[in-house]
């Protein structure tokens, strides 16, 4: 915090104050009169103290000084009112006012933790005890008080000098654990408590001493009202258990060795001062103990998994750290246990959290001594392998691999990072680590080591990733510029009229041009954007075909849904809002859907489709005979269309079997009332044995590539009107 400097004119004032009370002590001026001067200056200084204390945030400490100022205060103010007869109650008000003072110290760092609390009053009162009980014993030995004075002034004495030692210890120890070293108000207040501290070891009861005391100590305060205006600056530092353990231990060695060594010869009174200071810091270590037992416990907590019971996220790079620190290499293993999505979405959390505790047992028995097995979160674990090279961490990943297999039944990927030593960035250990992670699990599972190359291109895909989150956030104008749709003709093989085309998107980019769909659409998927794409392909490819259709051309427009698209929630009421908005008939709106789609959620699948039938809308199943190929379920889906897949298209002709199994689909298909569209066809040859299996449209470069919408309207003009039809009867598409 940062206060403003004091004004001249607040010096000159100070100064002018510190002699007034000065002089009221030395100056023959009358004993009403000092006091009278004393008071002024003492009662000034409390209420400069006073006033920091509602200007500033000191968390107690001027508020705390100006009430022991206050108290301190009263023995001028009765002598002033009493006329000036008497300073005697200031011993009594200093033992009530020393505890203030204690708290205005330990309070100045600001800064409290669980084991060091600003109201520790067990350390004080001990301390203070086991001062005066050692006062006491030393008085018994080698007198140093006037041995006329009763017990109880002997008494007094002692607590209040003891209290100022204890004070000035404090307010250095302060200075050093707080990092306030460069605060100058702090060594004000050192000072003026070490100044206090020799003028009362030097008071011995004589007339004059109640006076000079007195005005040692307004002008202590005067001192400390001072720095109350000065300006500070420091950032509280976190105070540890250290400094209230070494306190605890030496006031427990005094008071443990007043009590040997007395043997009563003092009295009972040091005894019992000893007594009650040992049985005081006795309870305080209990208590730091069974603090410091719960930090550590809590500590723990803090780096250690619940789950699992190894350590976190936390204790990973705590560890990390330290082999940092001590110069060390270290190599760095990521674990991601494959399709454990799956067993949480099908089996439950339970199994899930079963696995996870069975998948760290293996890993523990595969792992060396010296490793350090962490969970990163949800299924990633992290293995910090100290002092390992490339080779030896690969050998170590593999029979974790294998252990994880072959005990706890699940496929697992892991990525090895392996950094010399000489210090290592910790961070771009783990990014590194997780990128070979990323190119096991990508590969189908194992183990893989950081390749820059690969980092590379996923750093690359990451910013197309982030160019597709920017693409769509921008809404429907930019997604209008940047994502095109080009569309590829389906013709009749028979007679070679055009009966329809394929919505195929691409995505215009700023600076990479012109991609196509297999450089982003898994990315689309994967960050959750396929819906918006879905419905941004849908209105313009709709659109564009009622526009053909206004034109003489009614033709079909085929579009692709993914599994999320065809499982979303709104797929319905989408389809329905297109085909509102575009005037397009539900019967030339064609739907793509894979085998591997389908059987993502079979039930919902049929569901959905038969609700898409039922309003006219056409299904075709995608790439048939490359997923899970089901002639059951095939006969359950309400398709009207099933496309071969390019596979199949392009061995026709060298491969007699694959031509039988062809044929044999084209029969089966034709049984079940569904046309066979075949994919792939580039040259005159295939069109003709597909004809000749039966097969009843082709698609492919033969007739086009995919066009931009002007082109592919050129390409149909060219056509001519007697070679562009629509499908008889496509406009009701058969229900089963």
């Amino acid at each position: 915090m940062t206060f403003s400097q004091p004004r001249p004119r607040t010096r000159v004032a100070a100064v002018c104050l510190a002699v007034l009370a000065v002089g009221s002590a030395f100056a023959p001026v009358g004993a009403t009169a000092s006091a009278g001067l004393l008071a002024v200056a003492h009662l000034t200084a409390v209420a400069v103290l006073a006033l920091g204390a509602r200007r500033r945030a000191d968390d107690g400490v001027w508020r705390s000084f100006a009430v022991a100022g206050a108290l301190v205060g009263v023995p001028p103010v009765l002598a002033l009112v009493t006329g000036g007869r008497s300073l005697t109650p200031l011993g009594g008000c200093l033992v009530v006012a020393m505890p203030f003072l204690y708290q205005a110290l330990v309070r100045w760092n600001r800064y409290r933790t669980y084991v060091s609390d600003p109201g520790d009053w067990l350390n004080w009162i001990s301390a203070v005890l086991a001062c005066a009980g050692a006062g006491l014993l030393v008085q018994d030995r080698v007198p140093f008080l006037p041995a006329t004075w009763p017990s109880w002034m002997v008494q007094l004495w002692l607590l209040v000098f003891g209290s100022l030692l204890i004070l000035l210890g404090t307010a250095v120890t302060v200075a050093w654990i707080g990092g306030l070293l460069r605060d100058r108000r702090v060594w004000l207040v050192v000072g003026a408590l070490g100044a206090l501290t020799a003028v009362s070891g030097t008071l011995r009861g004589d007339p004059a001493d109640a006076l000079h005391g007195q005005a040692a100590w307004t002008l202590a305060f005067l001192v400390i009202a001072f720095a109350s205006t000065r300006g500070g600056r420091h950032a509280p530092v976190p105070a540890t258990s250290q400094a209230p353990a070494i306190g605890a231990l030496v006031v427990l060695a005094l008071a443990v060795g007043v009590l040997v060594v007395d043997g009563h010869e003092a009295g009972w009174v040091a005894t019992a001062y000893a007594g009650v200071a040992v049985l005081g810091v006795s309870v305080r270590v209990v208590h730091l103990v069974r603090e410091l037992a719960q930090l550590a416990e809590s500590r723990q907590q803090a780096l250690t998994d619940e789950l699992t019971g190894v350590g976190n996220r936390r204790a990973l790079l705590r560890v990390l750290g330290g082999l940092v620190a001590d110069g060390r290499s270290a190599a760095l293993l990521l674990l991601d246990v494959d399709r454990f999505k799956e067993v949480n979405d099908r089996q439950g959390h339970h199994a899930g959290d079963d696995l996870l505790r069975r998948v760290v047992a293996a890993t523990r028995r595969a792992l060396p001594a010296d490793a350090v097995l962490t969970r990163t979160g949800g299924d990633e674990f992290a293995v910090v392998l100290p002092d390992r090279d490339e080779a030896s961490a690969v050998e170590v990943a593999r029979a974790v691999h294998a252990a994880v297999v072959a005990d706890a039944e699940i496929g697992l990927s892991v990525g090895v990072r392996s950094l010399p030593a000489g210090g290592f960035d910790p961070d771009r250990l783990l990014r590194q680590a997780d990128t070979a992670m990323y190119a096991a699990k990508t590969a189908g599972g194992g183990v893989s080591v950081y390749d820059v190359d690969v980092d590379a291109r996923l750093r690359d895909r990451a910013a197309l990733a982030a160019d597709l989150k920017a693409l769509v956030a921008a809404g429907e104008e930019r997604m209008g510029r940047e994502v095109v749709v080009h569309y590829q003709p389906q013709l009749d093989v028979g007679t070679g009229r055009v009966v329809g085309a394929e919505a195929l998107v691409r995505w215009q980019h700023p600076q990479r041009g012109l991609l196509p769909p297999v450089a982003f659409l898994d990315l689309v998927e994967e960050q959750g954007l396929m819906d918006d794409l879905t419905e941004h392909l849908l209105h313009r490819a709709s659109a564009d075909a009622a526009g053909w259709s206004h034109r003489g051309s009614p033709l079909r427009i085929s579009v692709n849904l993914s599994a999320s698209s065809l499982t979303h929630p709104g797929l319905l009421g989408l389809v329905d809002d297109v085909l509102g908005r575009s005037g397009l008939a539900a019967g030339r709106l064609v739907l793509e859907v894979t085998e591997t789609t389908l059987m993502a959620d079979p039930d919902l699948a049929l569901a959905v489709t038969r609700e898409l039938t039922r309003r006219g809308v056409q299904l075709s199943i995608d790439d048939y005979g490359t997923g899970y190929s089901s002639l059951a379920y095939l006969t359950d889906l309400p398709a009207t269309e099933l496309k071969l897949d390019r596979a199949f298209t392009a061995r026709v002709l060298a491969e007699p079997r694959t031509a039988e199994i062809v044929e044999a689909t084209v029969a089966l298909a034709h049984r079940l009332g569904l046309r066979v569209v075949a994919e792939g066809v580039e040259d005159e040859s295939t069109r003709a044995a597909l004809g000749g299996l039966d097969v009843d449209e082709s698609q492919g470069y033969l007739h086009s590539r995919p066009l931009p919408p002007a082109a592919f309207a050129a390409w149909l003009a060219a056509a001519g009107a007697d070679q562009v039809v629509g499908a008889a009867g496509s406009t009701d598409a058969p229900s089963r």
